[in-house]
């Protein structure tokens, strides 16, 4: 959601200089800003999520009585 807001920001940035007549300067928020949509689009096309890496990492194995290094286990 922060992503959005931000490229949604810069938009509105890119756009604001464009219309006050410094158009050179509008082309690195909007660069910017093309990047996060098109990174936005990329993730939502992929299917994944954030929360979806997450639950795929290994559970680790935790040292302590009982663990891999335990040798009476």
């Amino acid at each position: 959601m922060a992503a959005l807001l931000f490229g949604l920001l810069l938009l509105l940035v890119a756009g604001l200089t464009a219309v006050l007549g410094v158009g050179w300067l509008a082309l690195l928020p909007l660069l910017v800003a093309l990047a996060v949509l098109a990174w936005g689009g990329l993730t939502v096309a992929s299917g994944r999520t954030p929360a979806s890496e997450i639950r795929r990492v290994d559970q680790p194995e935790l040292l302590g009585p009982g663990g891999p290094d335990d040798p009476d286990r």
